[in-house]
């Protein structure tokens, strides 16, 4: 009950203003045996979680950045953050025995938005919008939200050039009659320009939960000695929501530049959504 009266207050009391958008969410896994921390770029206002067997703490007397995870067995939930620069974050949570990711900064530009509603003229007249950021479906000339110098049109000619040429990588992983490639990996200035392969030969449509990349740090031998590294995509090109039976999809990730020591390692993940096939490919590029 109180729960669901804080829900109520929060939504009435800070303007949310939530449109359909293709900004998909990404998971953060958690347990009772471990806390999940989770870094934020301001301090946090306010965490809620969707269900009772998930717990975000935070220190509210003294506003900290830091944010803990925990959670028991359960059906999967999600978590609404509202930092106090008034930008919200939203992730789903799901409960894991076997935890990748311990320590999570969140970036900024993970926001999807911020709490207090915008406007916007066109053609004369003003129109009341939500003022929520989705990368895929930006209106704006350039993605100055995003922290970036490059437009969205030099971004999405980029990409589109990308896929038309020949296939320089062919790092591959395959499991039941799925699987997720690199195909070519280009570096421009500041990014890096990734193109991937999802082809599906398993007789069963895979609807697509999250594709996420992470750089690991250590001895993959030692899991106790390992570090996580989420990596932030600025611009996705064309990502599908569903790879169909006999179908290949390809499309791009737009990442900020990154650069691998002797004991760095890539790994990316790729979920489905209401199912249990995941594939993960690991590599050093």
């Amino acid at each position: 009950m109180i729960r669901s009266l804080m829900l109520i207050s929060l939504f009435l009391n800070t303007n949310f203003f939530f449109a359909q958008s293709s900004q998909r969410l990404d998971t953060i896994y958690a347990n009772e045996k471990m806390n999940t921390a989770l870094i934020f770029p301001s301090e946090i206002r306010q965490g809620i979680s969707g269900a009772s067997n998930f717990v975000f703490t935070h220190n509210r007397e003294q506003g900290q950045r830091l944010g803990l995870l925990k959670a028991t067995k359960g059906a999967n939930s999600n978590l609404l953050v509202i930092t106090t620069d008034g930008k919200v974050y939203s992730f789903i949570l799901k409960y894991s025995t076997q935890l990748k990711e311990l320590n999570r900064f969140v970036l900024a530009t993970e926001s999807i938005g911020n709490e207090k509603e915008g406007r916007t003229k066109e053609k004369g007249k003003l129109n009341w919008i939500p003022s929520l950021f989705a990368i895929e479906t930006m209106d704006s000339d350039s993605i100055s939200n995003n922290h970036t110098k490059y437009s969205k049109e030099f971004l999405e000619k980029s990409c589109a050039s990308l896929l038309k040429r020949p296939e320089k990588k062919s790092i591959k992983q395959s499991k039941d009659g799925m699987s997720l490639a690199i195909k070519n990996m280009v570096y421009y200035d500041d990014l890096v320009f990734m193109q991937f392969e999802i082809k599906n030969d398993s007789g069963i449509d895979f609807e697509i939960d999250y594709l996420k990349l992470v750089i690991l740090t250590g001895n993959t031998k030692r899991q106790s000695s390992l570090q996580t590294n989420t990596l932030v995509p600025k611009y996705i090109y064309k990502i599908p929501k569903k790879t169909r039976y006999a179908e290949t999809s390809r499309f791009v990730y737009v990442l900020p530049k990154f650069t691998f020591g002797a004991k760095e390692r890539i790994q990316v993940y790729l979920k489905e959504l209401n199912g249990n096939r995941e594939l993960v490919l690991s590599s050093s590029l």
